[in-house]
């Protein structure tokens, strides 16, 4: 693995024992929001193709919600190979092998390409074109599930062993730096859509600058809306 594993984002410290673990609640909650958004786009095209209503309103809305979810699923896999992954293997060494993984990103662009293309054709034919994309969001829905229980299930428990509390933190302040102001606006309402509990929301804004909190209520329902013209409510 490391002789194809780029550059390391920063020098890195690994965890030593009895240091304390990285906290992976957040990036736990991204996961999640890319499962349900990659879902509820399989979902909703697939009503559509069965003939649920689509007027042009929610049509509109599918295109530009479809657009941001398979945006962010990209921009997610390239970090982690780019920024993540070398951060792991050089805190754990030999005791992980991330390859499998990704590999399942190489084979997950294949098929955001795909769905890329099929919602482009949607976006001009409307739900004449709800079939293919159907099929595709459903792969991407699918083999998204796999991969992030196969990810969490093999890699947290390394992560929380070998990687620092601090590194971690880098990392995830690398993700976040190359977040537009614009797709942020998107990306904010829909992981605090992702909490299940008050106080899982309560957690992820734990310590947050007032400023976020105001972005948040200015743009949450404008979200909400988009998300529920998406579903046909």
């Amino acid at each position: 693995m490391t002789s194809t594993t780029p550059a390391l984002p920063f020098p890195v410290s690994p965890r030593r024992p009895g240091d304390p673990e990285p906290d992976l609640f957040g990036f736990s909650l991204v996961h999640r929001a890319l499962r349900s958004g990659c879902r509820l786009l399989a979902d909703a095209v697939t009503a559509v193709a069965a003939g649920d209503p689509c007027p042009p309103e929610r049509q509109r809305a599918v295109v530009r919600f479809g657009e941001a979810v398979l945006h962010e699923v990209h921009v997610h896999h390239s970090r982690e190979d780019d920024v993540l992954w070398p951060v792991i293997v050089a805190s754990a060494g030999d005791a992980v092998d991330l390859r499998p993984l990704s590999d399942d990103h190489t084979a997950l662009q294949g098929v955001l390409d795909r769905a890329d293309s099929a919602l482009a054709r949607f976006a001009e034919g409307g739900p004449a074109q709800a079939g293919p994309l159907t099929a595709v969001l459903t792969e991407l829905a699918d083999e998204l599930d796999e991969h992030i229980e196969e990810e969490e299930r093999e890699v947290f428990p390394v992560m929380r062993r070998f990687v620092s509390k601090g590194d971690f933190t880098r990392v995830e302040t690398r993700f976040r730096k190359g977040t537009s102001p614009r797709h942020m606006v998107f990306v904010l309402p829909w992981i605090v859509d992702s909490c299940r509990t008050p106080a899982e929301t309560a957690r992820l804004f734990a310590g947050a600058p007032a400023p976020l909190r105001w972005v948040l209520r200015a743009v949450q329902p404008g979200w909400i809306r988009r998300r529920d013209l998406v579903r046909g409510a």
